[in-house]
């Protein structure tokens, strides 16, 4: 079936700029144009539209793009290496954000045994750079003291807590605001807000799980489908000849 630029707008659900744009990255197959210079799409255009949005909602757009490219220079094992790659990465973050959550859980009991730290006993506690407690501090988002009598600074036992907690919200907390937000929510060592925040993430993690699994079974198909379109061009081909 050939489908017309408005006709392949309304089935995709994007704009003409939008269409053009997927063109112009190489990330279809080559398109037909009528002597007016008006594309023509085939059934198989509008696999690798739907398969790009898909990809879009399950992985991030630079992965979405290599994928598409792969697909169309017909490397699916390069492609099929990104997809293992990216799925791994969620299984890790799952597995992190278990331990965070069973850390969080503890941490009111864990033991401490300095009462205060200098920021290179902070950092290699919290498993931190020297210079990114400094910039949290900068931030407002620790705070230390100054020991007048050796000029050292020091962190007690509650900022101590407060780093670790830091240390572990940033891996899935991008924004600083948004971190200082659920500390300054945490009072009395009640980690009601953070726990929160941790089963919030989990379900995300579940639903773009979905997304991807969605999108990866869509783009096999299209792989499938690149296939068997190159299978029957070479053999008009041979007819041809």
């Amino acid at each position: 079936m050939i489908y017309t630029v408005k006709k392949m707008t309304e089935l995709v659900g994007v704009s003409n700029t939008t269409l053009k744009r997927y063109e112009k990255n190489n990330l279809i197959p080559p398109v037909n144009y009528t002597e007016g210079n008006q594309r023509r799409y085939e059934e198989i255009h509008l696999t690798a539209f739907l398969t790009i949005r898909k990809l879009l909602k399950g992985f991030e757009i630079p992965v979405a793009y290599k994928l598409m490219k792969l697909a169309n220079r017909l490397d699916f094992i390069e492609a099929h290496w990104i997809i293992a790659g990216e799925q791994k990465k969620l299984v890790e973050e799952k597995e992190q954000l278990k331990r965070h959550k069973e850390f969080l859980i503890a941490l009111p009991s864990k033991p401490i045994k300095a009462s205060k730290m200098r920021i290179g006993e902070l950092a290699k506690f919290s498993n931190v750079e020297t210079s990114t407690i400094r910039y949290w501090e900068s931030r407002n988002l620790i705070k230390g003291v100054r020991d007048h009598s050796n000029g050292y600074r020091y962190y007690e036992e509650s900022e101590v807590r407060k780093t670790i907690i830091i240390s572990l919200l940033r891996k899935t907390v991008y924004y600083i605001e948004e971190i200082k937000k659920i500390i300054d929510g945490t009072q009395d060592d009640n980690l009601a807000n953070i726990k929160k925040h941790y089963s919030i993430t989990q379900k995300n993690n579940d639903i773009y799980l979905a997304k991807q699994l969605n999108a990866i079974s869509l783009y096999m198909k299209y792989c499938t489908d690149l296939v068997e379109v190159q299978h029957n061009d070479s053999q008009d081909s041979e007819k041809n000849e």
